[in-house]
């Protein structure tokens, strides 16, 4: 068997394989043979007809059988033989098979990419310095207190923190759009569900009042079909309601999950959790200062096969399907997950093949005991620690991620000790996303 090995271009690879005809010849025979034995035909005993007349009758299939095993196992052989590790499935380029002679194809696929890791004394990191003060306990207990409000409807004009429901439609040319309608929509103004300039419509507005208005759309919209288009809204207002949050006292402590101690151990509860959400936002903000500093000194050739994997496996966790039998509905399926998520795709497949680099070439493993303690500190947030212990152990991807997570975070140390390190006086409220500012709040009764 021949074999030999064009570089294309950094990433990917043509191999060639000539299989003699010696070898395709036999094989074909043999497979002809082997069919003999189970044929049955008419006027011949199982076994016995013959090679000629097999030939005549199945010598195609016998040929397209031999020829598809022979593809794979020879490529397979060739592989091995040249240290090549294809990304994604190789496309397969076969000469025709003429009878008595070679067997002729080539492989064309992409390898992992070559490159050399520098610049981490050039990466500048600012590591935020902040503390929870009694004014972030205020603020939570204020959140907490407007999600626990009452509303009540009011006959007045609509003011900002009000929670108002409404039909709106609107049309860009007289045209519909994505997401241009809705009936008996509820949202908080001041909440930023909605664009501001579509918000400040809304006030002064009565109950059961109707109004019409243009709105131009940001241009960096998230829908791209409409960024800086003007669309023409009809809106009709059903209901303003007026919101009456709790007073802080003994009874709206008792409805979180805290022991004892009432208002004081609720501040308490609540400044254990946000000083663990802070140190958490910190460490998430030197991370993705690193990672971006690793990306911006480190050019990474990124095969198309890891990057179009990784957009399938984001699609997923957002529940695309792409079983539609029609091939031009799924093309376009296709073309929309890569323009949502390619450029996140590019950038998780850089940092893992960056990571997984600067692993390898530092001798950098994962600490089974940073695991251990990672995984102790996660479980410790939830009701039944031993449980979520016990799940992550017999859970392998779960923990496997775990120790992914780990490997980063090593990861990480190893790059700060050599990057440009400053500190930066910053506050609770600018570390944390206001997600994370729930997330910090207790667990409620659910008695």
């Amino acid at each position: 068997m021949q074999v030999s090995v064009e570089t294309l271009n950094d990433l990917e690879r043509r191999v060639t394989v000539q299989v003699p005809a010696e070898r395709v010849t036999k094989e074909i025979q043999d497979r002809l043979v082997s069919m003999s034995r189970k044929a049955k035909l008419a006027g011949f005993r199982p076994g016995k007809v013959p090679l000629k007349i097999m030939q005549r009758m199945y010598g195609d299939q016998a040929r397209y059988e031999t020829v598809s095993e022979l593809m794979q196992t020879s490529l397979r052989d060739a592989l091995i033989q040249e240290n090549l590790n294809p990304l994604g499935g190789p496309k397969i380029e076969p000469k025709p098979l003429e009878e008595g002679q070679a067997f002729e194809y080539s492989a064309t696929f992409e390898v992992m990419p070559e490159f050399e890791l520098s610049g981490f004394e050039n990466i500048k990191v600012e590591r935020p310095v902040a503390e929870v003060t009694e004014q972030d306990v205020d603020r939570m207990i204020e959140t907490l207190r407007q999600q626990r409000a009452i509303w009540n409807a009011v006959e007045r004009p609509v003011r900002d923190g009000d929670r108002v429901r409404f039909d709106f439609e609107g049309k860009i040319d007289g045209q519909d759009f994505a997401g241009n309608k809705g009936e008996n929509t509820q949202i908080v103004l001041g909440g930023k569900s909605l664009l501001p300039d579509f918000e400040a419509r809304l006030i002064g507005l009565n109950p059961g009042a109707e109004t019409e208005f243009d709105l131009t759309f940001p241009e960096d919209y998230q829908v791209r079909e409409v960024a800086s288009k003007t669309a023409r809204f009809q809106v009709k207002l059903h209901e303003i309601e007026e919101a009456h949050p709790p007073e802080v006292d003994e009874t709206f402590a008792a409805g979180f999950d805290v022991k004892e101690g009432g208002v004081a151990g609720l501040r308490q509860a609540l400044r254990e959790n946000m000083e663990r959400e802070l140190r958490e936002g910190i460490q998430a903000a030197i991370k993705r200062q690193v990672m971006q500093g690793l990306l911006e000194v480190n050019a990474v050739p990124l095969p198309r096969a890891l990057v179009e994997a990784e957009i399938e496996q984001l699609a997923r966790q957002l529940g695309f399907q792409t079983s539609d039998s029609d091939e031009s509905v799924r093309e376009q399926v296709q073309q929309f997950k890569s323009r949502l998520f390619e450029a996140e795709a590019r950038q998780r497949v850089a940092l893992g093949l960056l990571i997984s680099k600067l692993a390898a070439n530092q001798g950098i493993q994962v600490d089974e005991e940073r695991v251990r303690m990672r995984l102790d500190a996660l479980a410790s947030t939830y009701e039944e620690p031993a449980e979520v212990v016990r799940w992550y152990e017999q859970t392998p991807n779960a923990l496997d991620s775990l120790r992914a997570l780990v490997l980063e975070e090593q990861i990480v140390d190893w790059v700060l000790e050599r990057a440009q390190l400053t500190e930066k006086a910053s506050t609770f409220a600018e570390i944390m996303t206001p997600s994370k500012q729930a997330a910090a709040a207790p667990v409620e009764s659910t008695e």
